[in-house]
C-alpha cells in the first residue's frame, strides 16, 4: 500500500509538471503541436492546445484515482503477494 501511494504522489506531481492546461488557457498565442501522430508540427490555437494537455492531465489524474483506491482498500482477496 505504501508503494501505491509513492505512486500515486509522483504520477499527480508528474502531471502538474508535464500537463498544465490552465497556463495554455490564459493565453492568446499559437503553439506548435509536437508528440501528436498526423500533427507534427501544426500551429494550434491556446484553446486548441488547452484542451490536448487538459485530456493528458486527467488520464493521469484517473490512473491516480486507481491508485488511490489500492492504497485504501488493499490488493484483495485474490493477490499473490503471499504464499
Amino acid at each position: 500500500r505504501s508503494i501505491a501511494l509513492l505512486l500515486a504522489c509522483i504520477m499527480a506531481l508528474t502531471a502538474f509538471y508535464m500537463h498544465p492546461f490552465w497556463i495554455y488557457l490564459l493565453s492568446d498565442r499559437e503553439y506548435v503541436m509536437e508528440g501528436v501522430a498526423g500533427m507534427e508540427g501544426i500551429k494550434v490555437s491556446a484553446f486548441t492546445m488547452a484542451d490536448h494537455q487538459r485530456y493528458f492531465f486527467f488520464q493521469s489524474m484517473s490512473t491516480v484515482g486507481a491508485l488511490l483506491l489500492l492504497v485504501v482498500h488493499g490488493p484483495g482477496k485474490l493477490s499473490v503477494d503471499e504464499p
